[in-house]
């Protein structure tokens, strides 16, 4: 099994258990641990794990006072320590799936359902934990071609999972907006034909990645991770953003439009909920581009460079 089919095998446990039940929550917990005892992974995993005291962990963690979930784990914040401890967590959790349960319980509880719990310790935990690991890994084995986008992909599906419903409501809300805005380009009698035409293709390409992203809030979580289109979003977003630069039009000319500010922020929220820190700011960016609020001119060198220093 090479590195990259076990992080594959790590991300399909992980998603596997956020969506398991009480009776089904072992297999996936004993699949991550399979994934970790890949032979190129040993010698690090080994390291990892020698470098942290799991019990002096516990012991100097806060188990909080009388009310129930008040204990708090005292995660040091040095990456590899961090790493390490978790792979204590998965080490044990393999050997004994009911030490998870009254670990999940005690240090993640989340109401009386032990499987809440065990939800919760899976999205602050594990769902992190993979992600850091495989970029900790494509520092430390720089010879294994380890995927940047599989980092990525687990991180896009992160995303999607915690924000499903706000992402189903903000993509209705800007398709809603962006067809109310395409009745007032069309009937302004200020704009000339290429104007009208490049300002309509801007709010097509948002309006159709808006309907991407309702679609996928509606997506199962492994079919986030295989579906190809789904994980180009980020990129064809920011792509948009490029491309609309230089058919924006002149603000000047939608000065009568009245334009919602729910669809500025609208943009802004959706790439944030998708595409994260960049997602918000080019998004916002765009928002303010395409209801004529800012001027291009000013605007494209800061998106340029913003793109750029994260692709």
């Amino acid at each position: 099994m090479t590195i990259e089919s076990a992080f594959k095998d790590l991300n399909n446990a992980i998603l596997d258990l956020q969506h398991a039940d009480h009776n089904t929550y072992e297999r996936p917990v004993k699949k991550m641990a399979v994934a970790l005892d890949n032979s190129e992974l040993q010698a690090i995993n080994k390291k990892l794990k020698d470098n942290v005291d799991f019990e002096n962990f516990i012991e100097n963690s806060y188990h909080g006072s009388s009310m129930v979930g008040s204990a708090q784990l005292n995660w040091p914040l040095e990456r590899e320590l961090e790493l390490g401890l978790t792979l204590h967590i998965i080490e044990k959790s393999r050997n004994d799936p009911h030490w998870l349960q009254n670990f999940a319980f005690e240090w993640y509880y989340d109401g009386n359902k032990i499987i809440s719990s065990l939800r919760k310790l899976n999205r602050s935990v594990f769902i992190p934990f993979a992600r850091d690991y495989k970029d900790y890994i494509a520092k430390v084995a720089p010879k294994h071609e380890i995927k940047s986008h599989e980092v990525e992909a687990l991180n896009l599906v992160d995303r999607v999972e915690e924000n499903r419903e706000p992402i189903l409501f903000v993509s209705k809300l800007i398709i809603t907006l962006t067809e109310e805005l395409r009745e007032k380009v069309r009937g302004d009698n200020k704009l000339s034909p290429v104007e009208r035409t490049a300002a309509l293709e801007v709010l097509d390409k948002i309006q159709k990645l808006s309907q991407e992203a309702q679609t996928m809030s509606e997506t199962p979580p492994d079919l986030l991770m295989s579906n190809d289109d789904i994980q180009s979003w980020t990129e064809r977003f920011k792509s948009a953003i490029n491309e609309s630069i230089d058919t924006i039009i002149d603000p000047k000319n939608l000065a009568n439009a009245a334009v919602p500010t729910g669809l500025i922020l609208g943009c802004g929220a959706l790439g944030a909920m998708i595409g994260g820190p960049l997602g918000f700011g080019a998004g916002s960016m765009l928002g303010h581009l395409i209801t004529g609020q800012i001027k291009p001119g000013a605007a494209a060198k800061t998106i340029q460079d913003a793109v750029s220093d994260r692709s």
